[in-house]
C-alpha cells in the first residue's frame, strides 16, 4: 500500500489539475472543428476573483491563462473523461468495484482518508468519484477498444502466440526444424541449436509487429497468416539482417479472440502511449469530436495533431 506521504503528494497534484479542469470545463464542454478565429466564451467572465491595488483579476482572465498555458492537456483530459462516461458509464457495478478497490488499497485506514482530505478532497467518496472510478473506466475502455477495433488492431500488429528459435546458421536451423518435425522435445532442440545471442527461448510469446527489431518481418507475417498451428515447415531469415541468423517457429495460436487479453497485455506493455492514443482517436472518431476554440485547436495541432480527427492531413504533416 502507498505511504500517506506519497498519497498526499500524488493527490495534491491531482487536485491542482482537477481545479484547472473544472475552470476549463466551465467555459467549453469540448464539442471541439476549428473555426478560424473562434474562441470559446466563459459565463460570468467579468466576476472578480481577487484585486491587487487597482488591478482586478477576473474569471475570464484566469480561464484565458489556464487555456494558454495548459489548454491542450486539460482539453484531452476532459475529452477522455467524456468518452469514458459515454462508453463505460458510472453504473452500480463500477461504483461497487471502486468501493472494493478503495477498501483493499487502504485496509480501512483512517489516516489514509485524512490524507485525502488534506489533499483537498471532501472525503473518501469524493476521491472515489474523481480518481478511482476514472481509473477503472480507463481499464475497461481499453478492454472495450481491443474488442471494438479488433480488425484494425490485427491488421496493424499481426499478433500470434508462438515460440521462436533463432539459429546461427542455416544448417542448424534445418536440423532444428527436422528434429521438431520428428517429435523431439522442444526444450532439447532449443538447448542444442539456439544461438547464444538468441533473444527468446523455449517459451510462448506474443509475436507482433512491435517485435520487428528482434524478429524478422517475414517470421511475423508467416505466423500471422498460418492456417494451422504447430511447427512452421520453413526455415526463415531476414534478408536485411547482416548477422545471417535463421529462424524456426512453433505456432501456438493466431486466433485473436481466443488470445485477446494476452495480446492486449503484450501490446500495451510494449507501446502503452501509442495504444492509448490509438484508443482515444478511435472513440474520438466514433463520437465525432470537433474543436471550436482556435487556441485549443492550435495547441492540439502542436501536441496531438492526431486528435484533430477532421483534419487528418495535420497528423500526416507531423510525421
Amino acid at each position: 500500500m502507498k505511504t500517506i506521504s506519497t498519497i498526499r503528494q500524488e493527490e495534491a497534484t491531482m487536485k491542482s489539475n482537477l481545479k484547472k479542469a473544472a475552470v476549463f470545463a466551465g467555459c467549453s464542454l469540448l464539442m471541439l472543428t476549428a473555426c478560424s478565429g473562434a474562441t470559446a466564451q466563459i459565463s460570468n467572465a467579468g466576476d472578480v476573483l481577487f484585486q491587487v491595488g487597482d488591478v482586478s483579476v477576473t474569471r475570464g482572465t484566469e480561464y484565458e491563462l489556464i487555456k494558454k498555458s495548459n489548454g491542450s492537456t486539460m482539453a484531452v483530459t476532459l475529452i477522455e473523461q467524456a468518452i469514458m462516461d459515454e462508453e463505460i458509464g458510472r453504473g452500480d457495478d463500477i461504483k461497487k468495484q471502486a468501493e472494493e478497490q478503495y477498501e483493499t488499497n487502504t485496509s480501512g485506514s483512517k489516516e489514509f482518508e485524512q490524507s485525502l482530505i488534506d489533499a483537498g478532497y471532501k472525503d473518501k467518496d469524493d476521491y472515489i468519484e474523481k480518481v478511482i472510478i476514472p481509473t477503472i473506466q480507463q481499464e475497461k475502455l481499453l478492454d472495450k477498444y481491443f474488442e471494438d477495433n479488433a480488425k484494425a488492431i490485427k491488421k496493424e500488429y499481426k499478433p500470434s502466440i508462438a515460440k521462436i528459435l533463432m539459429c546461427d546458421n542455416k544448417d542448424d536451423a534445418n536440423n532444428a526444424l527436422q528434429a521438431l518435425k520428428d517429435g523431439t522435445d522442444a526444450q532439447t532442440v532449443f538447448d542444442q541449436y539456439a544461438s547464444e545471442s538468441a533473444t527468446y527461448g523455449n517459451e510462448e510469446i506474443v509475436v507482433s509487429t512491435l517485435l520487428k527489431d528482434s524478429i524478422p518481418t517475414h517470421v511475423i507475417n508467416t505466423l500471422y497468416s498460418a492456417k494451422e498451428t504447430g511447427v512452421i515447415d520453413e526455415v526463415m531469415s531476414d534478408d536485411n539482417d547482416s548477422s545471417g541468423a535463421y529462424y524456426v517457429a512453433i505456432l501456438t495460436s493466431n486466433d485473436y479472440d481466443e488470445n485477446r487479453a494476452k495480446i492486449q497485455e503484450a501490446l500495451v506493455s510494449k507501446a502503452s502511449s501509442d495504444i492509448a492514443k490509438e484508443c482515444n482517436v478511435y472513440y474520438m472518431k466514433k463520437h465525432n469530436l470537433e474543436i471550436h476554440d482556435q487556441d485549443i485547436f492550435d495547441a492540439l495541432r502542436t501536441s496531438n495533431p492526431e486528435y484533430l480527427i477532421n483534419h487528418p492531413e495535420l497528423a500526416e504533416e507531423d510525421h
